[in-house]
Formats: C-alpha cells, sequence, structure tokens
C-alpha cells in the first residue's frame, strides 16, 4: 500500500512538470514595455523583460508548483491515514470476535456445570454430547432444556419397563415341595384344606380344581 502511494505521488509530480512545461503563454504577465522600443527588422515592436520580472515568473511557477505538490501530498496521507484505520478496524474486529469467543466459551462452561446438577437431581449422567444438546445462551434456556431432556429420557425409560414387563407372563410356582396341595394324594391333608380355606379361598379353589383333574 506505501508503494502504491509513493508511485501515485510520483506520478502527480510527473503530471504538475508536465503542466509547467505546457503552460499557457497567456498565464504569463506581461511586464510593462519600456518607453523606448528599438525597431525590428519585420516592424514588430520587441518586448523586453527585466531580472525582477524574470524571477517573478519563476517565483509564481515555482509556487504554483508548490501548492499543486503539497496538495498531492495531503491527499496521499489523507489516503494513509483512510487505510490505518481500516487497518485499526479491522484489528479491532479480529480483537473483538476472539473476546467474544472467550466469553462464549467461559459462559457454556459454567452453564455446563450448571447442567450437570440439574440433570443429576433428575439421575442422569451427562457427557459432552449432552451438554451440547442442553446447554443454550441463557440459564433461563438452559434449565428449560435440561427439563426437557429429562422428562424424554424418564418417559423413554419408563416406556422401557413396560415394554419388558409386558413381553413377559407371570411366573407360576411349580416347586411341589414349596407348594403343596393338600387335596392330593401323595399330600392329602384335612387341616391344610381348612387352612387355607380360611386364609386364601381363591388358591383353595384352584389347588382343589387342580388335585380333582
Amino acid at each position: 500500500m506505501k508503494r502504491h502511494l509513493e508511485d501515485k505521488l510520483k506520478m502527480k509530480l510527473q503530471l504538475f512538470a508536465k503542466e509547467d512545461e505546457n503552460d499557457n503563454p497567456d498565464d504569463i504577465e506581461t511586464p510593462p514595455a519600456d518607453d523606448t522600443i528599438p525597431p525590428e527588422d519585420d516592424g514588430k515592436p520587441a518586448l523586453k523583460y527585466s531580472d525582477d520580472d524574470v524571477d517573478e515568473i519563476v517565483k509564481k511557477k515555482l509556487a504554483r508548483a508548490e501548492k499543486d505538490k503539497q496538495k498531492a501530498v495531503e491527499e496521499a496521507e489523507k489516503l494513509a491515514k483512510m487505510n490505518a484505520e481500516q487497518k485499526k478496524e479491522y484489528e479491532y474486529d479480529q480483537m473483538k470476535a476472539k473476546l467474544e469467543a472467550l466469553e462464549k466459551k467461559e459462559a457454556f462452561y459454567e452453564l455446563s456445570k450448571e447442567a450437570q446438577k440439574m440433570l443429576s437431581e433428575h439421575g442422569i449422567q451427562a457427557d459432552d454430547e449432552v451438554f451440547n444438546f442442553v446447554v443454550k445462551e441463557t440459564a433461563e434456556d438452559t434449565q428449560k432444556a435440561v427439563q426437557a431432556f429429562a422428562e424424554l429420557i424418564n418417559a423413554k425409560v419408563e416406556a422401557g419397563v413396560k415394554s419388558a414387563l409386558a413381553g413377559k407372563s407371570p411366573k407360576v410356582n411349580t416347586n411341589k415341595e414349596q407348594v403343596k396341595n393338600p387335596f392330593a394324594k401323595e399330600t392329602f391333608n384335612l387341616t391344610e384344606q381348612g387352612k387355607l380355606l380360611k386364609e386364601n379361598p381363591e388358591l383353595y379353589k384352584q389347588l382343589k380344581a387342580q388335585a380333582n383333574k
């Protein structure tokens, strides 16, 4: 960028030099003519410049060239300043982005700790994948996400338990040593029959029917 500005400045200076070389003669003030004008061969009067006149013309040209040069320098400085401001703005944006990233990371860490506590209360052990799911931008949103996640997990667990129980039929105790049928020939017992009728009428009917088969 600096090289570009230098090249631009050189081009401007060259342009000023050409303008000086191609100055319109009308821009040059005509010095007062001398009262005594010697005759020329072509009959036209010749202009005569004094040293002061020449100095004045040179001064004006130099002043104009210096003014144009100063203007070019100011323009170059202005461009350089604008580029510096843009660079400064870019660096500011980069620093701002890094700061926001750090703040976001810190906020995620703090909210993850809170989410872990809430999930533990629901009996859920969380990992990074779960945290990425439940941790939101704010504590309030994180709490809502944790609650929804816990309800979902509990519903899945409950549904799984019900499904598992539905697929299993109740076990019937077939151990004859543990449950003896007082109506069977091998274990016939009137005392036990009376006791069973009193304590468990339903089982009394089942065992009696079983023995009569």
